[in-house]
């Protein structure tokens, strides 16, 4: 076994709350019931960032990790003692602060309330004296929903990289709002949609900085300016502009740098805790805006200007959430489109005549990016895009659609 007797491993209590949560998150999420951001937002303080890496790690190498274990079972074991090896072999090979001995002290400990503290040491010990084999090819790391899907739409060659993605961890990478020109220490400006400018550095460069604190840089990926940069002739001439599902307001904002002065925004979204992030990053860039909790059905008006961010089955974004890939089915899509529809049927209808209705989604999934063109009568399509994930950027979905004149919401 490895000890790493150099390193200086975390307080005991500290390494078993990181383990228990681990534990109970991959159980959570493997039921799909939760989705590890809502997880980490609840995650405490002192364990928050060990706790976050542990199971970014995981789900990256998820495949590979369960793979080590299971060959030394010879019969499954319960959902949380599977969650448990999860996460004990993870923070054996992915840890490097923790002691081993100590991880696996801990799992013992953690499976007796199972009766499975025996079974749980004798298979850790046995994963440590072989070793962790990294996995290298798609087949070894993707899950299999996934691979099967992406055979279908894509070449082997495109696939193969998006598995070498899949294990990167993201660049840290932000906006420029307006107004700002100056970068902070240890960053550089990256390729985005214009007229947006990004820049990618240290995070605890951007974080730290005067201009953060201000509001001139906003964290986000690039690959956000695609959907906005299509209505950048457009967005000049519109004096009311609705988001359906703002949360928490890094389109809006974006439309918002665009539009006239005196133009009138209305940022919507369900989600109550999301929408105060919401305001919050409005009124740090002095924005003024109506900003509500409602589901889209619930809202009225006409407007010049309607965006749709969807939610979706997120396979654009598995470097950002990679647990996304792990949770996804046929059966979830068919799920997720049918909220799209529920959220196109109504931002259609929330559409002036002649106005424009701008959709997004964070999917490269052809079934939920064609959806508009079969739902949405009485517009035209002026463009669309298809962003496939890069080493700087995530991959994203992008739709500009006009509604007719005479067309009745």
């Amino acid at each position: 076994m490895n000890k790493k007797k150099h390193k200086v491993p975390p307080q005991s209590g500290v390494l078993e709350r990181v383990l228990t949560g681990a534990q109970a998150a991959i159980t959570a999420i493997d039921s799909g019931s939760v989705t590890l951001d809502d997880l980490l937002d609840r995650a405490p303080d002192d364990c928050r960032r060990m706790l976050e890496h542990l199971l970014m790690q995981f789900y990256r190498y998820r495949k590979s990790i369960r793979a080590s274990w299971q060959k030394y079972c010879r019969k499954k074991p319960s959902v949380h003692i599977s969650s448990l090896l999860d996460a004990a072999v993870t923070q054996c090979f992915f840890q490097s602060q923790v002691n081993t001995y100590s991880v696996v002290n801990v799992a013992v400990m953690l499976a007796r309330t199972e009766h499975a503290d025996k079974f749980v040491n004798a298979v850790l010990r046995s994963v440590l004296r072989e070793g962790y084999k990294f996995p290298k090819t798609a087949q070894e790391i993707l899950p299999e929903a996934i691979l099967k899907r992406w055979k279908k739409s894509f070449s082997a060659e495109d696939i193969e990289r998006f598995a070498g993605l899949f294990l990167q961890k993201p660049p840290f990478t932000f906006r420029l709002c307006a107004g700002c020109a100056d970068l902070p220490e240890k960053s550089s400006e990256i390729s985005a949609f214009e007229p947006f400018r990004f820049a990618a550095g240290s995070a605890a460069a951007v974080l730290d900085s005067t201009e953060f604190a201000a509001g001139k840089y906003y964290i986000q990926d690039p690959a956000a300016s695609m959907a906005v940069s299509l209505a950048k002739d457009i967005l000049p001439g519109c004096g009311t502009l609705l988001d359906l599902c703002a949360a928490p307001g890094g389109k809006t904002l974006m439309a918002a740098e665009l539009l006239a002065p005196g133009a009138r925004i209305t940022a919507a979204d369900i989600s109550e805790k999301r929408q105060k992030l919401t305001a919050e990053n409005f009124k740090l860039r002095n924005i003024s805006a109506r900003i509500i909790t409602a589901d889209p059905a619930e809202v009225q008006g006409s407007f010049d200007f309607v965006i749709a961010d969807m939610p979706c089955s997120n396979t654009g974004v598995f470097r950002h959430r990679p647990d996304a890939l792990w949770r996804f089915s046929e059966k979830s899509l068919a799920e997720v489109m049918e909220v799209q529809k529920h959220i196109l049927h109504h931002a259609a209808g929330l559409t002036a005549e002649g106005g424009y209705l701008l959709l997004s989604t964070c999917s490269i999934e052809e079934d939920e990016n064609t959806l508009p063109a079969e739902e949405l009568e009485g517009f035209t399509l002026i463009e669309s895009r298809t962003l496939l994930p890069e080493k700087e950027h995530d991959g994203a979905f992008a739709a500009l659609w006009q509604k007719k004149c005479g067309i009745l919401p």
